[in-house]
């Protein structure tokens, strides 16, 4: 019976059953030493994007075979409005096909080749593509454009970034994904700064970020729809809040069950 109970309290828990890989990190915001933002759980490319500061709320996106795109949440330099600041790389192509042409990757055919011929080709290989990657970085050429939000807009959209970290629970034995797109998901609460990143999620992690997705494809098109997001957005915190008032549910009954 107890652990009838442990189970289901875990189940109302969940949010990304058999997901890929993930990390949830939570660290300080400003590090004293290095007189500045703590980027340190930013990738390169990130840092191309937000690597001035760490925002409010922060997503960026990763697709399998395309460039990565995101936003940021912005307020103005009087502090009096909010808005998001989008960003995208203008030549993933044409950077990708200069770097594949200068740092090539020889591929092997012939295993019977002998093994020290085969070692370097593996080790040239490598190389380039160390090469490539760190080149690539100073190619991609980085777009922005910002668009102002309503206060409604902005403080639902941080209160749902800070609820979809912070409730984040993951079981299960994550399956071999070797490929996929890469979510992130980042926001600031007081002094620290919050950051989960996932390979395919699942649940509310991938509610939000399909809605995250949908800001990016609107403003593309001039079409943001703050009601449609604050709808939206408002449905993912209900299912939080039912989450937690089962699990409250399942510790009472367990806990009559042995104290009647």
């Amino acid at each position: 019976m107890s652990i009838l109970f442990s189970q289901s309290l875990i189940s109302q828990q969940i949010d990304h059953i058999n997901g890929g890989h993930f990390s949830k990190l939570i660290e300080y915001n400003l590090l004293f030493f290095e007189a500045g933002y703590n980027f340190d759980n930013k990738s390169d490319v990130e840092k191309r994007f937000f690597g001035d500061f760490n925002a409010p709320v922060e997503f960026f996106f990763e697709p399998s075979f395309s460039g990565p795109y995101g936003f940021r949440m912005l307020r103005d330099t009087l502090k009096s409005s909010f808005a998001l600041e989008f960003k995208y790389i203008d030549n993933y192509k044409e950077a990708q096909k200069e770097v594949r042409i200068k740092y090539p990757m020889r591929g092997v055919s012939d295993l019977s080749l002998p093994k020290d011929t085969l070692d370097q080709i593996a080790m040239q290989n490598r190389e380039n593509l160390r090469k490539s990657f760190n080149e690539i970085l100073n190619l991609y050429e980085i777009e922005s454009r910002t668009v102002p939000i309503s206060d409604q807009f902005s403080a639902i959209l941080f209160k749902t970034m800070v609820s979809v970290i912070d409730n984040f629970k993951a079981r299960g034995i994550p399956p071999g994904f070797f490929d996929g797109y890469e979510v992130t998901f980042r926001t600031v609460v007081d002094d620290e700064v919050w950051s989960l990143r996932i390979l395919m999620p699942n649940g509310n992690a991938l509610k939000m970020c399909d809605l995250c997705k949908q800001i990016v494809t609107d403003a593309n098109k001039n079409e943001l729809n703050e009601s449609l997001y604050i709808k939206n957005l408002n449905e993912i915190l209900s299912a939080y809040a039912r989450n937690q008032k089962d699990s409250v549910k399942a510790i009472t009954a367990k806990a009559q069950l042995f104290h009647p």
